[in-house]
């Protein structure tokens, strides 16, 4: 089941994306800065924040336990939306949560022109999932993740064309 996320899912929220980066990035990035990371940018206040400017979808499993989520920006002024991130627990990947939330935040975005998203070079089951979506590689390009050089690919799935007069 997917569903929207409240202010009661933060704890939720929190622990699925520590989990999730732990798995993903551990290889690349050490624990404490994951750690660091997550409990500034995944933060009651900063999560209260996120509910107000973009939409948080949370997957469900059979039992109605939280594993896995996806938020996205509003449409823009261009035309254009963001899926800011898409964590699941390590035990429910390629389950269908994925698919299941992309096609909810996908459904609310039908008048975007395109939808971005942001992949880190080393998160190839990411990667793998944008592409058989029908997302199309835009760019690759080098970056700080706190003080960790990193190399972020930009993808992109165009949903409508602007109308032409």
């Amino acid at each position: 089941m997917i569903r929207k996320m409240t202010v009661k899912d933060i704890q939720d929220v929190q622990e699925i994306a520590l989990t999730a980066w732990q798995h993903t990035f551990s290889k690349h990035i050490p624990a404490d800065v994951i750690e660091t990371f997550i409990e500034r940018t995944y933060s009651d206040l900063m999560l209260k924040k996120q509910l107000e400017r973009t939409m948080v979808l949370l997957a469900l499993d059979e039992q109605e336990n939280p594993v896995g989520y996806l938020s996205y920006t509003p449409i823009d002024v261009d035309g254009e939306s963001e899926v800011t991130a898409l964590h699941i627990l390590p035990t429910h990947l390629n389950c269908g949560y994925e698919d299941a939330l992309l096609k909810e935040a996908l459904a609310t975005l039908q008048n975007a022109v395109n939808v971005d998203v942001y992949v880190d070079q080393n998160d190839m089951t990411l990667q793998d999932f944008y592409a058989k979506q029908g997302f199309n590689f835009v760019e690759s390009f080098p970056e700080l993740f706190e003080g960790i050089a990193v190399n972020t690919l930009h993808y992109t799935l165009p949903i409508s064309q602007p109308a032409h007069t």
